[in-house]
């Protein structure tokens, strides 16, 4: 009885451990579904800087998002770049990644994205680990944008930061309409699992020393 006791416990274990090494970041690719994870804490734009190009700042801070390429630029309606034709984009002037830092916390993560020609790669950076998404098709910005939403699903894993690369100079990424937010703590029955794995070992080894 205690042996199978003893199994029975290891067995709760491997399994909740198991259970917390199949966290990963998922891909959402519709607004109101990322909307429907959790609750979103900002979701900002770049419309106030309106038409053209302009220079926000370097870098530059808005709804807990920091952008941080090399030169920050918005892109509007009426540039040679199409990007923002339909909204106005945040972009990055010298065709080398548009990349930024997220506040810590926020579980979820999404944008509305496009970029002139070409497909992206799409790096998403957590407190715990660094995903990759190569070879994503956004729309050109003139007909339309392409949202791209993520969700961490480790346990106490957060974003810390992103990155949109393009196949190299003029290739121009944007985005706008940026949301942050966090959904609820994911597998919450795994917690319970290994508690429940020790509790069984604890009650294994009283048993023995009543023996």
């Amino acid at each position: 009885m205690k042996t199978r006791l003893v199994q029975l416990a290891a067995a709760m274990v491997l399994a909740a451990t198991a259970t917390a090494a199949s966290a990963d970041v998922v891909l959402v690719t519709d607004r109101a579904a990322l909307n429907a994870l959790g609750t979103i804490a900002h979701n900002s734009n770049f419309d106030d800087f309106g038409a053209g190009f302009n220079v926000p700042g370097d870098p530059f801070t808005r709804g807990d998002v920091t952008y941080a390429s090399d030169m920050n630029i918005t892109v509007g309606a009426g540039t040679e770049f199409g990007i923002g034709s339909l909204r106005t984009l945040i972009s990055n002037n010298y065709f080398t990644g548009l990349a930024g830092t997220i506040a810590a916390g926020y579980s979820l993560f999404g944008f509305d994205a496009a970029v002139n020609e070409g497909p992206v790669d799409i790096t998403i950076i957590t407190n715990q680990a660094t995903y990759t998404f190569n070879g994503v098709a956004l729309a050109d910005g003139v007909t339309g944008l392409t949202f791209q939403g993520f969700q961490s699903t480790g346990a106490g894993e957060y974003f810390t930061g992103f990155r949109i690369d393009t196949q190299g100079d003029g290739f121009l990424p944007g985005m706008t309409d940026v949301a942050v937010g966090v959904s609820p703590v994911p597998e919450p029955a795994t917690g319970m699992l290994l508690l429940g794995g020790l509790g069984v070992l604890g009650l294994a080894r009283w048993r023995k020393a009543l023996s």
